[in-house]
């Protein structure tokens, strides 16, 4: 998946740029880098006083070529969707000054839409969920489960070409999101972190 650059000058620029988009859940990008309508990306969002960049699972919708004599730069619209949208949403409010961005974060979160399955660590059955996010440290478990925090989880992922699912367990660290809850994952040992790269190389090449 491709990575466009979306830097903004300021907050309010970038808060410019999701109005001028002209549609629910778009926003205008500018971009010398073309992509095609209904072509996946990933947004890399910043703008200036930002604290870190924000990636964004998004799709193209439209994109054109500068035009020098009208002053017109090379760029196009985005679409985004579900947690991803209120991404856009949160750092709108982060360039109005109408809330605050938490500290940046060690490890980069990867948007990501990869169906897993899970169980609580007491139990056998498993439950079918969604992650949106991940990282070296966790990820994003959209569930409505009503885990607990400090609960031990085990998450089971097949990656694209994998022959079977890889086991991670995981601690909720998080119930506040409005769609799920947030998870970290217990590496046992070096050979753990190992195995957690390459399943985020697979799931965000794909």
């Amino acid at each position: 998946m491709r990575r466009i650059r979306c830097h903004y000058a300021s907050g309010e620029a970038f808060a410019a740029a999701l109005r001028a988009a002209g549609d629910e859940q778009a926003l205008q990008v500018f971009t010398t880098e073309r992509f095609e309508p209904g072509e996946e990306v990933l947004a890399e969002v910043f703008f200036t006083g930002m604290n870190g960049k924000m990636l964004v699972r998004a799709i193209g919708k439209k994109w054109h070529m500068a035009r020098p004599r009208l002053r017109v730069r090379a760029g196009g619209v985005l679409r985004c969707a579900g947690s991803e949208w209120r991404k856009l949403q949160f750092l709108r409010e982060v360039a109005l000054g109408k809330a605050t961005m938490a500290p940046r974060r060690r490890h980069l979160r990867q948007p990501v839409l990869v169906e897993i399955r899970w169980r609580r660590s007491d139990a056998s059955d498993l439950l079918a969920a969604t992650i949106s996010e991940i990282s070296e440290a966790g990820a994003l478990l959209l569930t409505d489960a009503g885990l607990a925090l400090g609960e031990e989880i085990i998450i089971e992922i097949t990656t694209p070409g994998g022959a079977r699912p890889l086991e991670l367990t995981s601690i909720v660290r998080n119930t506040e999101h409005p769609d799920g809850v947030g998870v970290e994952f217990m590496r046992r040992n070096s050979g753990g972190l190992t195995r957690i790269r390459e399943v985020i190389r697979r799931l965000v090449d794909q």
